[in-house]
């Protein structure tokens, strides 16, 4: 017998959900993207493997929340900075 699926639980809406967030921009401000924290991690990773050098500093928000920013350089196009949650926040659409 097939999965009922009419049967399931109905899921919060994407803005019920809180989670981490790395949230990409430029250095014009610019937003690029969001990641998960894992996936920003991993990025800033490689990058220091091959040596470029990373600014990175804590700041709060306007509730006092702390973030932290990591400031990627890139002579070659536009910088990419990271804006990382530390704690639960409501989800960011794409």
């Amino acid at each position: 017998m097939g999965h009922r699926t009419d049967r399931e639980q109905p899921q919060p809406s994407p803005a019920q959900h809180t989670l981490p967030v790395a949230i990409a921009y430029d250095n014009h401000g610019s937003r690029w993207g969001t990641h998960t924290p894992e996936n920003a991690e991993t990025l800033i990773a490689d990058e220091r493997t091959v040596g470029t050098p990373i600014d990175e500093w804590e700041t709060t928000d306007r509730d006092g929340q702390p973030l932290r920013v990591v400031r990627i350089p890139d002579a070659s196009w536009l910088d990419t900075i990271f804006v990382l949650t530390s704690e639960d926040r409501p989800a960011v659409a794409a």
